[in-house]
């Protein structure tokens, strides 16, 4: 009997010892929301109020598939986030978000970043693009033509018609230079090429990478674990593989720029077998 009004007593004290953390917890979270809350109040009307960077980028990338130009953002130290951004001109922002979607990020003709705000410091978003919405769902629409002819089979199969059918229906003219040529007149610059490709790519939920050096443009592709280069518009010069899925060793006159964007990707240290996939190539005509 004894040794259960001890272990009622020892439970009682752990109980009450619970619950004075929980309300403390409490308190502590209260105080902190009220005083957010209050911080909040404060932004004007248009701030999206979001919880961090990550959901920040994935409502700036819904907003950008709708061709939306402006976006106001506020979360717990977006400031501080921004001014780091700010010392190279903001590229490593949009360069996390070209890893969640690369197409969208390469279609920007021009953007602009402001910390806004007296007591309460928020970020404006403004940006131009290349296309405009209308154009967008016309390249929706060839795009999914594309890709249904593209038809089944592994992703180098898939990777290869997608290369063969932009050499096929495109020349290089660098009077157009977003994929709306690429899709609509079959004419463009390095940018149209990689850009359409890119595009191919997403719909065909390929991981793919848009790289824009100081004078080019091309793509890196992922198969199984791997990173591979591909220029879709010097092989359409040269009518041939040369730069189709290759290492870096095997893709000379490329300069890939610094950026967080290829941090982290097994680049191949091998280029891709040719004879696994040439063989069944399939050179598209006009749809």
């Amino acid at each position: 009997m004894r040794k259960c009004k001890k272990f009622f007593r020892k439970s009682f004290k752990m109980d009450a010892c619970l619950l004075l953390f929980i309300l403390i917890v409490l308190i502590v979270y209260n105080f902190s929301f009220v005083s957010h809350a209050k911080n909040v109040y404060e932004l004007p009307d248009e701030v999206k109020c979001v919880q961090n960077e990550s959901k920040m980028i994935d409502d700036l990338i819904k907003g950008m598939k709708k061709h939306k130009s402006a976006f106001y953002y506020y979360y717990p130290g977006i400031d501080k986030s921004f001014l780091k951004y700010k010392r190279n001109g903001f590229r490593d922002f949009f360069d996390k978000v070209s890893k969640k979607n690369g197409y969208l990020t390469g279609i920007l003709s021009g953007y602009c970043i402001t910390i806004c705000g007296d007591s309460q410091l928020y970020v404006s978003i403004q940006v131009c693009y290349l296309t405009t919405k209308k154009q967008e769902k016309k390249i929706d629409r060839k795009v999914k033509q594309i890709v249904k002819q593209i038809g089944k089979g592994n992703r180098a199969k898939k990777i290869l018609r997608a290369h063969d059918y932009l050499i096929k229906n495109m020349r290089y003219d660098n009077r157009y230079y977003s994929p709306y040529h690429a899709f609509s007149k079959g004419r463009g610059m390095c940018m149209a090429y990689a850009l359409a490709f890119q595009r191919i790519m997403q719909e065909m939920q390929i991981p793919c990478l848009y790289v824009k050096g100081n004078d080019h443009a091309w793509n890196m592709v992922k198969i199984g674990k791997y990173w591979y280069n591909i220029d879709v518009t010097w092989d359409d010069s040269y009518s041939s593989y040369r730069y189709f899925l290759k290492c870096d060793r095997d893709f000379p006159g490329h300069n890939r720029p610094k950026s967080i964007l290829f941090k982290g990707i097994l680049k191949a240290k091998r280029s891709y077998p040719l004879k696994s996939v040439v063989s069944y190539a399939t050179i598209f005509y006009d749809c």
